[in-house]
């Protein structure tokens, strides 16, 4: 007989492995844990290939910080410059991301998207290593709790790396948090974007972010 792995036994799974403090929500064909603060969203996603109605093999775990004053200010200038090729959901994008598949070993990694989950057996073959990576997302935005550690921990990174941890567009998103923090240079740096994307030929961009530093300039 075929097996069959439906949506109702993943939710009970994953319930195995919520986190203290967060709830189980879905949509769709995604489900994930998150947890509201006062100043920010925090979204844990165990990532994974399915193929209902058989199986799904999990792939990762990330998580997803939204910054409330980062994103409402950034949907306030959207809203009016919405011709712009990103779209931007207020309650819903979030201003940094991180995976933390890298943590596990690299035969761990093989045997989590070896294994085909599709009952309390196979499941319980990932089900340690999907905790060590729920584990380590917890601990990290628990050890960096205000949007200023955020941005130190981007300035430490390569560009490359920073790229990743900012939810993109990234110049748009930095500029914000750096008048957020009162960041020395501020204005220096937005003006330098605006010049950049100008002679770039980029003029859609260029004016998004003039219309950001407008924005910004009058809080």
């Amino acid at each position: 007989m075929e097996t069959v792995y439906n949506k109702e036994e993943l939710l009970a799974h994953l319930e195995l492995i919520k986190p203290s403090g967060y709830a189980l929500e879905s949509f769709e064909n995604e489900f994930y844990f998150t947890k509201q603060e006062p100043q920010r969203k925090i979204t844990i996603t165990p990532f994974y290939d399915d193929y209902f109605p058989h199986d799904i093999v999990f792939t990762g775990v990330f998580i997803d910080v939204l910054f409330n004053d980062v994103e409402q200010i950034f949907h306030n200038v959207y809203v009016n410059n919405s011709n712009v090729d990103f779209k931007h959901f207020l309650n819903e994008t979030p201003t940094f991301s991180k995976g933390f598949s890298s943590i596990l070993t690299v035969a761990d990694k093989e045997k989590l998207k070896s294994t085909q989950v599709f009952d309390d057996s196979s499941f319980y073959i990932v089900k340690p290593l999907l905790e060590q990576m729920i584990t380590a997302a917890v601990n990290f935005v628990n050890q960096n709790q205000t949007l200023e550690n955020f941005y130190n921990l981007g300035e430490a990174m390569g560009i490359e790396q920073q790229a990743n941890f900012y939810v993109q567009p990234l110049p748009e998103r930095k500029l914000i948090i750096k008048k957020l923090l009162l960041v020395s240079d501020y204005s220096s740096h937005a003006t330098q974007l605006i010049n950049y994307y100008t002679q770039e030929g980029e003029i859609q961009d260029a004016n998004f972010i003039q219309a950001l530093k407008n924005h910004l300039d009058n809080l």
